[in-house]
């Protein structure tokens, strides 16, 4: 079968390019031909088919809205992307009549491509299969968080709440971009164009469903790990370990407020600590002159794999509805119990007292608790077990590849 992937980045920024490339992999691992649709960027990784890639938004150095000079073009630029880009539909378009997909598999487009991908498909007659790895269909700032607190005012109250309360990386002309986006999209039925909607979790399909969304398109698919290097026999760690992306919905400020109550404990923060939210927890731990939380850095392959494998367990302390974090698979793998925040997913991954243990998501005392409970070696062992246990059962590549690719024939005809 001939693939064509469509993701708005072509190098791992995160969870979603993680699963991107380990898809690609595996898929061609079977024989199929996998084809990327994607933006430039200096950052990616080199393909033959970049030549069908767009544009990006402001300059080829530039990824996150931070770092876009707003210019007059590279406004409209934003505003084009966020409803709809007649220049990539017509460069996708271009690409399915060059190479001729099977099937067109989408990640993450919003914002960057836009739904024209969808259509554009559509025109050329290919099925389209889209993965959700957050809730931008439900709410205009993807995560459903408003001041450090699930929000759930636009699905209830319409997206007033969203420009009143500037959801949209604070800004109201962003969120105005944001809204009008969602109203557009709507009244052009965009999601029409999809054949199917694949989910990493089951929380994220009754969401879906809950909100009007046809139950029988969606198909909860989870996510997998592939590991670069040999696993070997379980270790029992010595520290604490928070890894991915630092940034104020992953509730990174709740694992250093529990730390900073146990100085006798030792916890690592691995992960691009340049952000905002890095940049203010560093500042806090000297303020307060707090010596047993460290910041390593963001690693990766082998170096990354060491540092998970010498952790006692992992944290996942979530504020928002994180939607099945390849973190908590990376943890299973090496068999680390973890101890994540009991919203969204997570409940999905993490059974109280079998694996792991769920607190009160931003409830630094409760997570203090739950951190203490593991200080038992053989209770950390026995529920690393149950980890990787888990992860075979439920969570293993051939898994993931047999459900997606049925999926991919059912759909195909």
């Amino acid at each position: 079968m001939r693939i064509l992937l469509v993701n708005y980045r072509y190098f791992v920024s995160g969870g979603p390019e993680k699963y991107m490339f380990n898809i690609k992999k595996l898929l061609e691992e079977h024989g199929h031909e996998v084809i990327p649709f994607s933006i430039h960027s200096n950052r990616n990784v080199e393909t033959e088919y970049s030549k069908y890639f767009v544009e990006p938004i402001g300059s080829r150095d530039a990824t996150y809205f931070d770092e876009y000079k707003k210019t007059p073009k590279t406004v409209w630029q934003m505003i084009a992307r966020s409803v709809y880009s007649l220049e990539v539909k017509k460069a996708i378009k271009k690409e399915i009549a060059d190479v001729k997909p099977d099937i067109v598999y989408t990640i993450h487009f919003v914002n960057k491509l836009s739904p024209s991908v969808l259509k554009g498909a559509k025109e050329m007659g290919v099925p389209v299969v889209s993965r959700l790895s957050d809730y931008f269909m439900l709410c205009p700032r993807f995560d459903f968080l408003h001041d450090k607190k699930i929000c759930e005012d636009c699905l209830s109250s319409g997206y007033k709440s969203c420009i009143k309360n500037r959801c949209v990386k604070g800004s109201l002309a962003a969120s105005v971009i944001r809204v009008f986006s969602m109203k557009v999209h709507g009244w052009l039925h965009v999601y029409d164009n999809v054949d199917a909607f694949v989910t990493p979790s089951n929380f994220l399909k009754q969401k879906l469903v809950a909100n009007g969304y046809d139950a029988g398109k969606i198909y909860c698919i989870p996510t997998f790990t592939t590991s670069r290097t040999e696993v070997g026999e379980p270790v029992v760690g010595t520290y604490g370990l928070y890894f991915g992306r630092i940034d104020e919905e992953k509730g990174v400020e709740t694992a250093v407020r529990a730390y900073e109550k146990m100085p006798d404990r030792i916890l690592r923060i691995m992960g691009n600590d340049d952000t905002d939210e890095g940049k203010r927890l560093k500042a806090y731990i000297k303020e307060r002159g707090i010596t047993n939380i460290e910041f390593i850095g963001y690693k990766s392959g082998s170096e990354l794999e060491e540092v998970i494998k010498g952790a006692r367990f992992t944290l996942i302390p979530s504020i928002w509805y994180d939607n099945l974090p390849n973190t908590a698979l990376e943890s299973f793998q090496y068999s680390k119990p973890v101890i994540a925040s009991n919203i969204g997913s997570l409940p999905e991954l993490v059974q109280d007292g079998a694996n792991g243990y769920l607190f009160e998501a931003g409830n630094a005392e409760q997570l203090a608790e739950k951190i203490r409970l593991l200080d038992d070696d053989e209770k950390v062992k026995a529920m690393g077990s149950n980890s990787r246990r888990k992860l075979e059962d439920k969570f293993a590549p051939e898994k993931h590849y047999d459900d997606l690719i049925k999926l991919f024939e059912r759909i195909k005809g």
